[in-house]
């Protein structure tokens, strides 16, 4: 589950308004504004306008562009001109992650695009992601290890979170480079991800919180009393990684996990072969207890 740097994007200033980014993140809603406009039919318009998408936070989901962007702004108090407002990461899900909502929602094996889903459909897609993107930022409060100071949940967070369902090539991607796709056409197959604005303070305004800040879960001693703060990136995607096995009922492979995934891509070809003698030797396990698991079944 790759979980993009915990800051701004899209090339808007975190230091200034959000409304640059949040107004972005419109482009998907104006995409059917588009198609609804070449349309006649009553119905099919309904069907467009049902699949248009809000912001959402702990608790409140269709909020208005304007709305987030109001809140996000206002919650600054004592932050400098140079200081961070917010921040934007972006979740992502494997294409096994989305097949596997996409399973508990329809009950089909291959679903290549969301448009395959009908309304009830995709209102259950929406709202199980949805879901998942509320216990991420609970994770994401919790990993601040400020609990002494009231930060328990997302919901003592101000931030606004959107999906987004298509994702299109840029010229830096590999198959544009490869002259086996063109920039700005669609990726095919199921591509939904979270967009989230969250707010540098606290709801309270008292307390700042980054989460690109250089101490990782240090620990920290005033007086008698020892604590810990930081912002652990790594230990955030794997709580990320847990929460969605659970909440889905997730088989994770061990080739998925995040934490094989980091040796595989930066452990020493030594660390690698270990890895890999390791899962292969899990897979066999797996295997036997099959194995007897059905002889015993058959008797």
């Amino acid at each position: 589950m790759p979980i993009s740097k915990p800051h701004s994007s899209l090339g808007s200033d975190n230091k200034g308004s959000c409304s640059k980014l949040a107004i972005y993140l419109e482009k998907e809603n104006e995409d059917l504004d588009k198609i609804i406009k070449k349309t006649s039919s009553t119905s099919d318009v309904y069907q467009l306008e049902s699949r248009k998408q809000g912001f959402f936070n702990d608790s409140e989901i269709n909020i208005s562009t304007i709305e987030a962007i109001s809140s996000i702004d206002n919650n600054k108090r004592k932050l400098g001109a140079n200081d961070a407002k917010y921040f934007a990461p972006t979740i992502s899900f494997s294409e096994n992650e989305l097949e596997h909502i996409a399973f508990i929602v329809s009950g089909k094996r291959e679903v290549t695009s969301v448009w395959d889903f009908n309304l009830n459909e995709i209102d259950e897609f929406n709202r199980l992601i949805r879901e998942y993107g509320r216990k991420i930022m609970d994770n994401y409060a919790l990993n601040f290890n400020r609990q002494d100071k009231g930060i328990n949940t997302g919901g003592d967070l101000v931030y606004f979170a959107k999906i987004e369902h298509f994702r299109k090539f840029k010229g830096i991607d590999k198959e544009v480079l490869d002259r086996k796709a063109i920039s700005g056409t669609y990726k095919i197959g199921l591509q939904s991800h979270i967009h989230i604005i969250v707010s540098r303070k606290d709801k309270t305004q008292r307390l700042k919180l980054s989460p690109t800040c250089n101490e990782k879960s240090t620990s920290r001693t005033i007086g008698d009393n020892e604590y810990q703060v930081g912002f652990d990136r790594v230990k955030w995607i794997n709580m990320n990684e847990k929460t969605f096995d659970k909440y889905f009922k997730y088989k994770r492979k061990e080739l998925e996990k995040f934490k094989n995934q980091i040796i595989l891509k930066n452990g020493s070809p030594q660390e690698k072969l270990e890895l890999l003698n390791q899962i292969d030797a899990i897979q066999k396990t797996k295997s036997i207890r099959s194995i007897n698991f059905n002889q015993s079944q058959k008797k």
